[in-house]
């Protein structure tokens, strides 16, 4: 949600939740295995953002807040691309179409 404030456009989102759409797009794009439909998509980043526990959520000027989300630590990244494959190896298992 984008919201204005002295003349600054600011965002109210899930830091989580944009890294993790994009890193899931990514890693399809790389498994040519994985069906690419938004279904699938989307039922990966499901799977993905309710494994990472609860979503963290802020404020910031737009585009500061993914800025800053990417730039966490390499645990975060490592557990984000551990859950990314095992929703992935799911879907493939069981898409949902």
């Amino acid at each position: 949600m984008e919201f204005k404030h002295n003349g600054q456009t600011y965002i109210f989102a899930n830091a989580m939740e944009e890294i993790v759409l994009y890193s899931v797009k990514s890693a399809i794009a790389r498994d040519t295995d994985m069906c690419g439909c938004e279904k699938c998509y989307y039922d990966v980043c499901a799977m993905v953002l309710n494994n990472l526990g609860p979503p963290k959520y802020g404020t910031s000027q737009a585009g500061a807040l993914f800025a800053k989300a990417s730039s966490s630590s390499m645990q975060a990244a490592g557990v984000i691309s551990v859950e990314i494959i095992k929703a992935i190896n799911l879907v493939k298992e069981k898409p949902g179409h």
